[in-house]
């Protein structure tokens, strides 16, 4: 008999070759469903049936107002110009005001929304009489500050590539002795959060 080879007429017949076809087509409501609810009827006493549908829940259709629910400003109106702060009492104790000014219900710029926030020396605090205390500061305030403390950082950041240079030209000099030897030396980068960076969506 031998063995069959592809086109032989004894063998088998050569593969066709592969063409389209046709299965079926897809449905819009396939590639974009509409959103699921939960459906449910009641019955009233008359007899009427009711079709009932639950709500989606909030993160679902974004929060109701601009304000996160930790924003002190979904709680006091105040002027555009303060940047607000919740302040740990415990903190205060420990570093002082740092130039933050209480927040004070009797202060005619302050509107508070929340009156049982109100403590009764009139500072705003949340999670009762000996939680963290609404605090304030000027915004350019804020921003002096911050470039205080981003140059500080540039500065220690410099001293920090300063001192490893040094380091590396000491060993090729020989300091160490002239059999320790340093391969390579480099700066860590990104090593430090930057909060502005990290806000959620």
């Amino acid at each position: 008999m031998g063995v069959p080879t592809y086109g032989s007429r004894k063998g088998l017949e050569a593969p066709s070759e592969p063409h389209s076809e046709v299965l079926g087509t897809i449905t819009p409501d396939i590639t974009d469903p509409a959103p699921i609810h939960e459906q449910a009827t009641w019955t009233s006493p008359s007899g009427q049936t009711i079709d009932l549908v639950e709500e989606p829940p909030p993160w679902e259709v974004g929060h109701a107002t601009e304000y996160t629910p930790s924003d002190a400003r979904r709680f006091v109106d105040v002027p555009a110009d303060w940047v607000l702060r919740w302040a740990n009492p415990r903190l205060i104790d420990l570093n002082g005001w740092e130039y933050w000014k209480a927040v004070s219900a009797s202060d005619s710029r302050v509107t508070v929304k929340v009156k049982a926030m109100v403590t009764v020396d009139n500072l705003i605090r949340r999670g009762g009489q000996t939680g963290d205390i609404l605090v304030w500061m000027p915004r350019h305030w804020v921003e002096s500050r911050r470039r205080q403390f981003q140059d500080a950082t540039d500065r220690l950041t410099r001293s920090a590539v300063d001192k490893q240079q040094g380091l590396k030209e000491d060993f090729a000099r020989g300091k160490y002795g002239q059999f320790v030897k340093l391969d390579t030396a480099r700066h860590p980068t990104h090593t430090m959060g930057e909060g502005r960076t990290m806000a959620r969506d």
